[in-house]
C-alpha cells in the first residue's frame, strides 16, 4: 500500500468554541505535533444567523440578550471567533505547533469547504453550540460539509482524548484502505496501540482475510472478529478496547449519502462521545 498523498502540510480546524470542536482540535493538535504539520483555524460568522431577520442565534450564541442592532450582532458572533481561535492558538503554541488563524464571514459550509480544499485534513465538531447536550445529533453544518468533503475529516466528539489506543474498523473494501493508511500512520507517529475490528454481516464474508490484511500493514495490533450491524460491533469494540479514537473509512461519490441517512459511519457517530477519523 502507497503512503497518504498529502495537499499540503496543513491541518484546517473549523471552530467554534463547542465541546465538539475543541475534542476534533485536540486530535488535530497531536496530529499535527507528530507529523510537523500546521494548523489553521477558522471561525465563520455565520451570515444566515447574523443577518437574517428571523434568524434564532440565541443558542448558538449562547447569550439571552437581544442585540440593539445587526451591527451589534455580528460584533457578537466576531468576539465569540475571536476567542474561539485565542484558545485555538494557545492550545498549539503550548503543543508547539504552528498556527494561524482566520475569522471570515459567509455560509458557513462554503467557506469551511473552500478554506479547506487543499488541507491534509479537516477537523470539524459533530455539533455546534446550540446541541451540546443531545448526544445523538449530528449538526445540519456538519451533515453538509461531510457530504461534499473529499479529505480526511477528523470528527469532534463530546469528550477530549490523548490518543494512547485507536480502533480502525476494516472491512477490506477500497473505501476503508485510506482509513488502515491512517490508522497505521498514527500508530507510529503517536506510539498507539491499534485494535483492529472485522464485523461479519452476511454469511458470505470472511473476516480473516480483512483481518491479515489489515496486520500484514499494521504489525503489531490486537485483531476482533465480530458477527452482527456493524455500528453495533464497532461501538462495543470500542468500548471493550478503551479506544481513544475511532478510525472508519467512508464511501464516496453519490454512495456518500448512505451514510448520512443511516449507515454505519452515521450510526457510529450517533452512539459514541469519541472522536472519529473518517477517511
Amino acid at each position: 500500500m502507497t503512503e497518504i498523498d498529502r495537499e499540503t502540510n496543513e491541518i484546517v480546524v473549523a471552530q467554534d468554541g463547542s465541546p465538539a470542536a475543541l475534542a476534533a482540535a485536540s486530535i488535530a493538535i497531536q496530529i499535527a505535533r507528530s507529523q510537523d504539520l500546521s494548523v489553521r483555524g477558522l471561525y465563520v460568522v455565520d451570515e444566515t444567523l447574523a443577518l437574517e431577520t428571523y434568524a434564532d442565534y440565541h443558542d448558538e450564541l449562547e447569550r439571552d440578550a437581544d442585540p440593539s442592532s445587526r451591527a451589534e450582532l455580528v460584533a457578537w458572533f466576531e468576539e465569540q471567533g475571536d476567542a474561539a481561535l485565542q484558545m485555538l492558538e494557545i492550545r498549539c503554541q503550548s503543543a508547539g505547533v504552528p498556527v494561524t488563524t482566520e475569522l471570515v464571514a459567509g455560509g458557513v459550509e462554503e467557506m469551511v469547504l473552500r478554506e479547506a480544499e487543499q488541507a491534509s485534513l479537516l477537523a470539524i465538531g459533530r455539533r455546534g453550540h446550540s446541541h451540546e447536550s443531545d448526544p445523538d445529533h449530528l449538526g445540519r453544518t456538519f451533515r453538509a460539509i461531510a457530504h461534499a468533503a473529499h479529505l480526511p475529516l477528523i470528527v469532534g466528539g463530546d469528550e477530549e482524548r490523548t490518543v494512547r489506543r485507536l480502533l480502525l474498523a476494516y472491512d477490506g473494501a477500497e473505501s476503508t484502505r485510506l482509513a488502515l493508511l491512517w490508522a497505521s500512520l498514527l500508530q507510529r507517529a503517536l506510539a498507539a496501540e491499534v485494535a483492529v475490528v472485522a464485523v461479519q454481516e452476511y454469511e458470505r464474508q470472511s473476516t480473516s482475510e480483512w483481518l491479515a490484511e489489515a496486520q500484514a500493514q499494521l504489525g503489531s495490533c490486537q485483531c476482533l472478529h465480530r458477527l452482527g450491524q456493524p455500528a453495533d460491533e464497532i461501538l462495543a469494540a470500542a468500548e471493550e478496547t478503551k479506544a481513544d479514537l475511532i478510525v472508519m473509512g467512508r464511501h464516496r461519490h453519490a454512495a456518500l449519502l448512505e451514510w448520512l441517512t443511516g449507515g454505519t459511519v452515521d450510526r457510529v457517530l450517533r452512539g459514541t462521545r469519541l472522536p472519529a477519523l473518517v477517511a
